[in-house]
């Protein structure tokens, strides 16, 4: 597909790189290019150096031809205009980064095809890592029916040195391990696959059954009530809503005066504190040593991760921190962080699954793709229709490739998590996970 990218920040640079590895034909255009310039001496990218809201630079990236307009500007505005004047001039279909809701509310009747917040994408997955105590990251699928989460096996877990096949047997519930991560190297499980200590596992199924299965995991703990957010960032506005709305008060550590109050008039609900959060005596009084979730949320990565590291050491409670530097993820994990936010991967990944399922809706049955930061498997969704090969046979005899694996199917509004006697229907949409990363039709997955 032919796509042209407006605006070279953070978001605009992985974005290009990431359309880029998947075969794309982008056009980046920016009026500068001098922080960006690894991304421009890639030799399968092309740049033009200009105003993304001048109709001659636009026409000079292709702009008749593009399938595809992205705008990430840094201003709200100057992205509606881009895409509104790119419509005008020929481009089939256009997305807009809008970081205030009340913009994205009211946009639905001009035309854009898509409307991307990662602040408002990064504060929902911290609500979904939440709303699961011991979830290191959470993911919905399905149109939010079952969730992928993942979660390490520890010391004394139910789960430890047992296969696939007993934990399945013991379980009443329904869920499927969908991947291991071990050792750097990820496993797409048989019956008999052991969990070993340290095995990040891929858990899919509904909230409630995931919930029951960290229960028999033995690593369950409490429900999340005590947050602490450090930073009045747009994302802690926007986490603090759903906080709220969860039932959850969480307490707000900013040192900026006027920020403090600017916050207490948009989350009355919430309790701000005007304090500093590299104090330790500030983190103590408003009660670090009893939180539940302890979020670093300022806009800067070093103190992010050196707070959490210190909350580490001082409560076991779930640690979730922003960073915006890729190159910094090895640090974190050091840290010992629980999990790690980057908005504009979360918002990459987004439209990302949207070019798919633009590139695949008149040549595939794909209808959705989702990709996770460091593993090299993805998630895919398709529609079932008569060409699928496998049709109305039980799983079990269908001869799948290796590294692949069916772990749910949607019928009738209602998700089965399938084992080797089920079948798959015409009109169902079923999710796959692969580790090949070679699948683009439902017939792929089989040999």
């Amino acid at each position: 597909m032919k796509i042209i990218i407006v605006g070279v920040g953070k978001l605009g640079e992985f974005l290009a790189k990431t359309l880029v590895k998947d075969h794309h034909e982008v056009t980046l255009v920016d009026k500068d290019f001098s922080f960006a310039l690894d991304v421009i001496n890639n030799e399968d990218l092309n740049y033009i150096c200009g105003n993304g809201l001048d109709p001659d630079v636009l026409m000079e990236a292709g702009i008749k031809e593009t399938d595809l307009l992205i705008s990430v500007m840094q201003n709200d505005e100057n992205n509606i205009i881009c895409c509104l004047l790119g419509k005008k001039l020929g481009a089939e279909k256009t997305i807009a980064r809008i970081r205030n809701n009340e913009y994205a509310n009211a946009l639905e009747d001009l035309g854009l095809s898509m409307v991307i917040n990662p602040d408002q994408l990064a504060a929902d997955m911290i609500s979904r890592v939440i709303n699961i105590p011991r979830a290191i990251d959470a993911t919905t699928f399905l149109k939010g029916r079952i969730l992928l989460i993942s979660l390490k096996v520890k010391e004394g877990s139910n789960l430890l040195n047992n296969s696939i096949n007993v934990i399945t047997k013991r379980f009443k519930g329904q869920i499927i391990i969908a991947a291991i991560e071990r050792n750097g190297e990820t496993i797409i499980p048989t019956g008999s696959t052991k969990l070993m200590k340290d095995d990040k596992i891929y858990v899919t199924g509904t909230l409630k059954d995931i919930n029951v299965f960290l229960k028999f995991d033995n690593i369950i703990s409490n429900k999340v009530r005590n947050v602490i957010i450090c930073g009045g960032s747009r994302i802690s506005i926007y986490l603090a809503k759903t906080l709220c709305d969860m039932g959850i008060t969480p307490k707000i550590i900013e040192i900026d005066k006027e920020k403090c109050k600017e916050l207490s008039e948009k989350l009355p609900e919430a309790i701000i504190i005007n304090g500093d959060a590299s104090d330790q005596n500030v983190l103590f009084e408003e009660g670090l040593e009893d939180c539940d979730a302890f979020i670093t949320l300022t806009g800067i990565d070093e103190e992010n991760i050196i707070y959490s590291m210190f909350a580490a050491n001082i409560k076991n409670c779930k640690r979730i921190t922003k960073i915006n530097h890729i190159d910094l993820d090895g640090i974190v994990e050091q840290a010992g962080v629980d999990t790690v936010i980057t908005p504009h991967k979360i918002a990459t990944n987004h439209i990302s699954q949207y070019v798919m399922a633009m590139q695949n809706s008149l040549k595939s049955n794909c209808s959705a793709v989702y990709t996770f930061d460091k593993c090299d498997f993805e998630m895919l969704e398709f529609n079932v229709s008569n060409d699928f090969n496998g049709l109305n046979t039980k799983i079990r005899e269908l001869k799948i490739k290796k590294g692949v694996l069916i772990i749910a199917i949607l019928r009738d509004k209602q998700v089965l998590f399938p084992g080797g006697l089920d079948e798959v229907h015409n009109n169902d949409i079923i999710v796959v996970i692969d580790s090949n990363n070679q699948i683009l039709d439902i017939n792929d997955i089989l040999e």
